[in-house]
């Protein structure tokens, strides 16, 4: 409840901002996908149209091989299905250019030898979001049963596979590297309540980017099901979804998923519902007459299976019998800031156990449903008679570059690059960096070794492979250019390389996508990182700015992450093995949105999980699964001045299912930053 005169006078602005885009969303009443728009930070992002040139070594399924006709109205899921068959973990691209893909059954990965290449390292790369429409015919006898929901696409198992065989139960584990879908719309039709749109499985490296789905007549399941066995890490981001009994559903308690610009609308049990999994979400928009997140399994019944919710950024509108319901309930673990709600009773209920239970306003300023703990006192930021008790680090889109014309990209493989002769290709690749092209193709088509240095510099802004495969024990240096932003996408470094990423440039650096990026930062312009896989990351500038999601730093050689007077930002995060995980000095800044700790492999006791040294940070909604007793029994170890103080294991919140226990928000700094 909104308690002083005054406050309400300073939220008046931001109420008749809630109500404007109430009252300007799309009529729910009118079921046509040509409706929908998209509202809040989704319909901030530039369309990209992505093409290759022919030399990408990219799987068209419009290509005589494949056959695949868009706009015909004829039946494309042989085509389709037997590109993505062909190359089990193959680290393929199948494209699909621009046009209307009329499908009669689900499409799934390659089966591949089970254990060794069954449904991983695949991407189903659309041209663009709006322009690629995969459409699943109306009333598909496949899909016609709720109780037993069927993906239109599923990247984690064949849909026709038997439950009971060795090769389905092979299918659940965490072994669904580098899957990727990007850039197109899935429509599940009419008539089809037994469909879900997407079925995602990704582990360590894999996105869903910039997709739309859709249930024309708001029937089906879920429009994105992250349920087939240990999903995770992986991320979804610039996603939209109309219509279904779930927008997002969750069902696992390993191993977290991360989230960024989401819209939900129109449906009829919950935007997402969070069934265990360790969830980072930031920037989410949900229109709907049910409940925009439930977060929990049976949260009516006190049941708690883990379920933990860092939300941060979020506008809940709510329409029709939403005026009874909670925007947010939840029987788990939540962490909160900067939610508004609009048309529902309130913004929150929890039947969490030990657990503040509702919060009757319509805006959350910073909240957290289990105590705030810390070693040493930590001051609250107050503003407008608000407290806020988190670090609060500036928060900054990550970059996209319009997608340039193909004719002017240039390959390595052009200026001599050969691939698995195990001969350095460094003069080769820097001959193609140095030959005034904006873009440089690594193309899938073998492993590239680079011993030597290889400087990104000149005109270059996009350093892109088709899921290049590099290895070597050389470094790829990020330096100075013409051009104010570089991204780096799309590459998986051979395990057991010693190749080095390292950046000293002066411009904003993006690296995207890429398995095994174990990289020192010492420049000082804006560095982004998202959908990586690592053994380390040093940054080592204090003038620089990092913006990560998405990380799965792994091993227990040394530290993972050391931040050394940089500001470094992290939505989403997962590990596993030993050694401290985040290691702040030199006065820096450190602050973690939601992450899992998966304690696996044997840990030193004297080992804390992060180490704060005379530098300031906040770690909110950080869970952990173990199952044995070889665990961090040092979360957070603090020095300030000569002082060293910890925060053990034994004080923090346990978790119902995988044996663990939630951190919900850990503060750790004596200023605040300006």
């Amino acid at each position: 409840m909104i308690r002083s005169r005054a406050l309400v006078l300073k939220l008046l602005p931001l109420l008749f901002l809630i109500a404007f885009l109430t009252t300007t969303c799309v009529d729910p009443s009118k079921n046509s996908e040509n409706q929908i728009v998209a509202l809040g930070a989704v319909s901030a992002k530039p369309q990209e149209e992505i093409i290759y040139p022919q030399n990408a070594s990219v799987i068209n399924v419009t290509s005589p091989e494949f056959g695949a006709i868009p706009n015909d109205g004829q039946d494309d899921t042989q085509a389709i299905q037997k590109a993505l068959s062909k190359f089990p973990s193959g680290g393929r691209f199948i494209y699909l250019p621009n046009g209307v893909y009329n499908i009669s059954n689900s499409l799934h990965w390659p089966t591949g030898e089970r254990y060794r290449s069954d449904y991983r390292r695949t991407i189903l790369q659309g041209q663009s979001k709006d322009g690629v429409i995969i459409q699943l015919q109306d009333k598909s006898p496949n899909f016609q049963n709720s109780k037993q929901p069927r993906p239109v696409i599923s990247t984690g198992f064949d849909p026709d596979i038997n439950p009971k065989s060795e090769d389905f139960k092979a299918s659940l584990v965490a072994q669904r590297f580098d899957n990727s879908v990007r850039n197109l719309t899935i429509n599940v039709g009419k008539s089809n309540p037994g469909a879900e749109g997407l079925n995602f499985a990704a582990n360590n490296q894999g996105a869903v980017r910039s997709v739309k789905i859709i249930s024309a007549d708001r029937q089906g399941t879920t429009g994105l099901a992250l349920t087939h066995g240990e999903v995770g890490p992986l991320l979804v981001e610039d996603v939209e979804i109309v219509g279904f009994d779930n927008g997002i559903l969750t069902n696992n308690s390993i191993n977290g998923v991360s989230l960024q610009n989401i819209t939900v609308r129109e449906q009829k049990r919950a935007g997402i519902y969070n069934g265990g999994q360790v969830i980072s979400l930031e920037g989410f928009s949900s229109f709907n007459s049910v409940p925009a997140i439930i977060n929990g399994r049976n949260p009516n019944e006190g049941n708690d299976p883990g379920s933990t919710l860092t939300l941060v950024n979020a506008k809940l509108i709510g329409r029709g019998k939403a005026k009874t319901l909670s925007a947010i309930t939840s029987v788990g673990f939540i962490y909160a800031r900067n939610v508004v709600s609009s048309g529902y009773k309130n913004v929150l209920s929890s039947n969490a156990r030990n657990a503040t239970k509702t919060l009757n306003n319509a805006v959350i300023n910073e909240f957290t449903s289990h105590p705030i703990v810390s070693a040493f006192p930590s001051p609250k930021r107050r503003s407008k008679g608000l407290q806020k008790a988190s670090l609060q680090l500036p928060i900054k889109q990550f970059p996209k570059l319009a997608w340039g014309n193909p004719k002017t990209w240039v390959s390595v493989e052009k200026f001599g690059a050969k691939p698995n002769d195990q001969k350095d290709d460094t003069d080769a690749f820097q001959a193609a960096i140095d030959s005034g092209a904006t873009t440089v193709l690594v193309p899938q088509t073998g492993t590239f070794t680079i011993n030597g240095s290889l400087r990104l510099r000149g005109k270059v802004r996009r350093f892109t492979g088709t899921q290049g495969w590099i290895e070597g024990n050389g470094e790829i240096v990020a330096e100075k250019g013409t051009q104010p932003t570089l991204i780096i996408e799309n590459f998986f470094v051979g395990f057991g390389s010693k190749l080095k990423w390292i950046d000293v440039s002066n411009r904003t650096v993006v690296y995207r996508s890429v398995t095994h990026l174990d990289l020192e930062s010492k420049g000082n312009g804006d560095l982004f990182i998202d959908d990586a896989v690592m053994g380390k990351l040093r940054f080592l500038n204090p003038a620089q700015h990092i913006w990560a999601r998405q990380l799965n730093p792994e091993g227990n050689a040394e530290t993972n992450i050391v931040n050394s007077g940089a500001k470094l930002w992290i939505l989403g995060f997962k590990t596993e093995q030993g050694k401290t995980k985040i290691e702040t000095i030199n006065g820096g800044l450190t602050e973690l949105l939601g992450g899992l700790i998966y304690a696996a492999g044997k840990q030193d006791p004297k080992d804390p999980l992060f180490r704060i040294v005379n530098s300031s940070c906040s770690f909110a909604g950080v869970a952990e699964a173990v199952f044995d007793q070889d665990t961090y029994q040092i979360w957070v170890e603090e020095t300030r001045g000569n002082t060293t103080k910890t925060m053990t294991r034994a004080k923090i919140p346990g978790r119902a299912t995988a044996n663990g226990v939630v951190m919900l928000l850990y503060t750790g700094f004596d200023k605040l930053p300006k």
